[in-house]
């Protein structure tokens, strides 16, 4: 089975330890938080779509971004989670011209739509971005839609996206 890392960006309180959490079905092997902001980088192994997928979870405070390159180092792809519940955010700019200096296919969660929904197109103006990555709606809480959203980003890994 081939293996694939995968890395979840996003600013504080995006919900990226609950997303990885639900997507695995088990609590995260290292979680490290204080005053529930995540305080460590998080990983869980998944198998989807033919492939073993190592996912971390990064630290969204701006305070523990030197950890963001340790995690960057050799993925396959990235994940940017946005707060539906709070927008866009200067963390969320940082981390698109973070991911896009990798070079890697990347997708766009507008997660806790169970709260609030973002329009994705919206996101994309926003975010000055093509048309080419993908955004959807999720909520990590409820579960909505994370299956297909992997089974998204595998295609967008290998290819069979484009």
């Amino acid at each position: 089975m081939d293996a694939l890392k995968v890395v979840v960006f996003g600013a504080l309180n995006a919900g990226k330890t609950t997303f990885v959490e639900r997507l695995s079905g088990n609590e995260l092997f290292l979680k490290g938080e204080y005053e529930d902001i995540t305080t460590s980088f998080d990983f869980v192994q998944i198998e989807q779509g033919g492939f073993l997928i190592h996912l971390f979870a990064s630290p969204g405070h701006r305070r523990f971004s030197f950890m963001w390159e340790t995690l960057a180092t050799g993925m396959d792809g990235a994940i940017l989670l946005i707060d539906s519940t709070v927008g866009i955010t200067p963390v969320d700019f940082e981390l698109i011209k973070f991911i896009e200096g990798y070079d890697v296919p990347y997708v766009i969660a507008a997660n806790k739509e169970d709260i609030s929904r973002l329009d994705p197109e919206a996101i994309r103006a926003e975010l000055n971005l093509s048309g080419d990555i993908p955004i959807f709606n999720t909520s990590a809480l409820n579960d909505d839609d994370l299956a297909s959203f992997m089974d998204n980003l595998i295609n967008e890994i290998t290819g069979k996206n484009k």
